[in-house]
């Protein structure tokens, strides 16, 4: 649903064109130094080995119970190399993929998202910075690639086997630990009230609350 700022739907999951008069800027997210960068990739190993041991469980309960098709299979060097030349266009298509589903989930909540690629921040993003989005329907469109991509990657898993399947698993897993940043802004949201609205401009985010409710304005590194 989008709106003007004048009437505020009864919906906690919606869009504005312009931010209410009553708002002020509480918060600004980003990848804005250096400390920040190395601490999020870092943090991407948890989700991206927590995935990758979880998707690996679903592949042995697959076989053992419908024996869909050959498990997952081990590459010896030679084959990793085989494989890299063939996983890196495919990462990328992943990465696509993801922007993709943050754009989707964008119009549902009637916001036109704009897609790029930050090069010195090494980020690709979907933004909808003419947008203040509401905090519920915010948190969906930035889940909404962790959740879509790991149920087409279980899909993958049940419809491949061999090193396809080990493809399937290694995107998957690599899908969820570039969520990384999704994960940290669904963290700062959720803490805040339902009232707070977003404006995403790509490699980071404004939080805005009503003055009686908001903070001083911070910047996060």
């Amino acid at each position: 649903m989008n709106t003007d700022a004048r009437s505020r739907p009864d919906s906690t999951y919606f869009s504005l064109t312009t931010l209410p008069a009553n708002y002020r800027l509480i918060r600004k997210l980003g990848i804005d130094s250096p400390r920040t960068f190395w601490a999020l990739n870092i943090a991407a190993l948890v989700p991206f080995l927590l995935s990758f041991w979880l998707f690996l469980q679903i592949d042995g309960l697959l076989n053992l119970y419908y024996r869909v098709s050959d498990p997952v299979i081990w590459l010896n060097s030679t084959e990793r190399v085989e494989l890299s030349l063939v996983v890196i266009p495919l990462v990328i298509l992943m990465l696509a993929m993801h922007e993709l589903c943050h754009g989707l989930a964008y119009r549902v909540f009637g916001a036109k998202p704009r897609y790029g690629v930050n090069l010195r921040k090494f980020v690709a993003y979907a933004s909808a910075e003419n947008y203040y989005i509401s905090r519920n329907a915010y948190v969906l469109v930035a889940l909404a690639p962790l959740v879509l991509l790991s149920l087409l990657t279980v899909i993958g898993i049940a419809l491949t086997g061999g090193t396809v399947r080990l493809i399937v698993v290694l995107l998957g897993a690599a899908n969820a630990g570039g969520a990384i940043g999704d994960l940290w802004f669904t963290w700062v949201c959720v803490r805040l009230p339902t009232s707070l609205l977003v404006r995403d401009h790509g490699d980071g985010a404004e939080l805005y609350l009503p003055a009686s409710l908001g903070q001083p304005a911070q910047d996060q590194d």
